[in-house]
C-alpha cells in the first residue's frame, strides 16, 4: 500500500489489522487468524508465508490481498490481517488512518546494541510509519515491555493498548491505576483488564453502522456472540477490573511457560481479538492448542518431540533474540540441552563472542556445523568459555551430521535446540530422521 497523503478521518475504520515488528508479528499474526477461525469470521491473512482466505492459501500476493481488502470494504469478509516487513514499510510507506487495527510486536527489549544497529533504525522508522497508519478510532496494541515500542503511544491519535509481562511495569501500572486498556502477566496467569474488553463491546456497535452487506460481518458475528463475550461468570473479575484469561503455561507454545517471548505473543495475540470481539472461550480455546507450524511458521520455535526427545527449531539472528530463548531453555532445566548452532556469518566476531557467552550458558553440549573460519570459531569458543562450566563444543560438516550426532548422544529428558540458518532445510533434515527412525 502506498502512502496516497490523504488521511482516511472521515469515515469508520475498516477491520483491517496490521502486524509488525523485530520478532513475533508471524507467531502474532497465525495466532489472531486461528482465533478468527474458531470464531467462525470470514478472514484474510498477508503473512510471510502467503495469502491466506478461510483456511485455504491462495495463489500469488499482490493480486489475492487486493481482492480480499476489496471484499473486506464491501463488507464480504470479516477480518483482513497483513502482516508487514519494515524494509517494505519503510521504503513504501502506508496511507495514513487506513487500519483499524495494528500491534507493534517489539523492537530490541532493552538491548542498546541492538538499538545502534543500521537495520534497527531502519525497523523504528517502519513502526512509527505503522503507529501513522492507525485510524483515530482504532487500536493500536504496543509492548510496554520495549520503551522504544511504548514511545510510539505518544505518536499515534488512536486508542491505546498496552501488553506487559508484569504488572508492575510502569506503564502497565498506571493503565491498571487509570483504567486504561492493557493486559499483562501476573504470577504465571495472563490478566486483562475490564476496559480492554469492553473495546470490543464498542467495535461491534461501529461495525454494526459499517456494512449491512454480509451475513458474516463482523457486526452481525460480533454483536451476535457479544452476549457469550459479556456472559462471564461476575466471580471471574477481581473487584470488577480484572479478569485472568489464561495460566502461560497452559499455552504450549510457551514450553511451560518459560519462553516471555511467547507469552508476549499470546498477549499481543489477546489484546487484539479482545479488541474485536472475539469471546474470551475462544481465546483461552485457540491459546491452549496453538504451536507454530512449521509449515507456515519455520524456525518460530517449532517444537518437536522425536523418541521422547524435544527438538526446538528457531532462527534467532541476533545475541538480544537469543537471551530470553536460552533463559526459557535454561528455567525448563531439561536434563541435558544439545545446541546445534552455525557460525552467523551476519554477525560481526564481537557479536559472535556474545552469542558464545549466550550458549555457554547450558548445561550439555554445542556442536558448530558448516565451515567456518578460525576468526569466527575462535571468537566464538572465547564467548562460551567465559561461562564458570562452559559447555563441550564439538565440530560437524553439516546440520545433517550435526543432528545425527546430538540424537546420538542424546536420551529422554534431552532438549535438542537447532539455531539454523535455514529453518526449513532444518525442519526437511528433521523429519527425514523421523521417517528414518519410524
Amino acid at each position: 500500500m502506498k502512502d496516497t497523503g490523504k488521511p482516511n478521518h472521515g469515515r469508520s475504520p475498516l477491520p483491517l489489522v496490521a502486524i509488525t515488528g523485530t520478532r513475533g508479528k508471524s507467531t502474532v499474526a497465525w495466532l489472531l487468524y486461528q482465533m478468527a477461525r474458531a470464531r467462525q469470521l470470514a478472514t484474510g491473512l498477508w503473512c510471510t508465508s502467503g495469502v491466506f482466505m478461510n483456511g485455504h492459501q491462495l495463489e500469488g500476493e499482490l493480486h489475492p490481498w487486493t481482492a480480499i481488502v476489496r471484499a473486506l470494504a464491501a463488507g464480504e469478509l470479516d477480518l483482513a490481517i497483513q502482516e508487514l516487513e519494515a524494509p517494505v514499510v519503510a521504503s513504501v510507506g502506508l496511507p495514513e488512518a487506513s487500519y483499524g487495527y495494528a500491534a507493534i510486536t517489539t523492537l530490541c527489549g532493552n538491548d542498546d546494541g541492538c538499538l545502534l544497529a543500521s537495520e534497527t533504525r531502519y525497523a523504528a522508522r517502519a513502526h512509527e510509519i505503522v503507529a501513522r497508519a492507525v485510524h483515530p478510532m482504532g487500536t493500536l496494541v504496543l509492548n510496554a515491555d520495549d520503551p522504544a515500542v511504548l514511545e510510539l503511544a505518544e505518536r499515534s491519535d488512536a486508542r491505546i493498548v498496552l501488553f506487559g509481562l508484569h504488572p508492575e511495569n510502569p506503564a502497565i501500572r498506571r493503565c491498571r491505576e487509570t483504567g486504561a486498556p492493557a493486559i499483562w502477566c501476573r504470577e504465571g496467569v495472563i490478566v486483562a483488564n475490564r476496559a480492554l474488553w469492553e473495546i470490543g463491546a464498542r467495535a461491534a456497535f461501529q461495525s454494526s453502522l459499517r456494512s449491512e452487506k454480509s451475513m458474516l460481518s463482523v457486526a452481525a458475528k460480533t454483536a451476535e456472540n457479544h452476549g457469550e463475550a459479556r456472559s462471564v461468570d461476575p466471580q471471574e473479575w477481581d473487584n470488577g477490573a480484572e479478569i485472568p484469561l489464561l495460566d502461560a503455561r497452559d499455552a504450549p507454545c510457551t514450553l511451560g511457560g518459560t519462553l516471555t517471548f511467547q507469552i508476549q505473543n499470546v498477549m499481543c495475540a489477546a489484546a487484539l481479538a479482545l479488541a474485536l470481539g472475539v469471546p474470551l472461550t475462544t481465546i483461552r480455546a485457540v491459546a491452549r492448542t496453538f504451536l507454530p507450524n512449521p509449515t507456515v511458521l519455520p524456525g518460530a520455535c517449532n517444537l518437536f518431540t522425536l523418541q521422547g526427545r524435544d527438538v526446538l527449531i528457531d532462527s534467532a539472528r541476533y545475541p538480544w533474540m537469543l537471551r530470553p530463548l536460552i533463559r526459557g531453555i535454561r528455567q525448563r532445566n531439561p536434563r541435558n540441552t544439545f545446541v546445534i548452532v552455525h557460525d552467523f556469518p551476519w554477525l560481526t566476531t564481537q557479536e559472535l563472542h556474545e552469542v558464545g557467552r549466550i550458549l555457554g550458558k547450558i548445561r550439555g553440549l554445542i556442536i558448530v556445523y558448516g565451515p567456518a573460519s578460525e576468526d569466527r570459531l575462535h571468537a566464538l569458543r572465547e564467548g562460551i568459555v567465559q561461562n564458570p562450566m562452559p559447555p563441550v563444543v564439538a565440530m560437524q560438516p553439516s546440520l545433517a551430521h550435526a543432528l545425527r550426532y546430538a540424537l546420538s548422544l542424546s536420551r529422554n529428558g534431552d532438549l535438542c535446540l537447532i539455531l539454523a540458518d535455514n529453518a526449513l532445510d532444518a525442519i526437511t533434515t528433521l523429519e527425514r530422521f523421523e521417517f528414518e527412525i519410524a
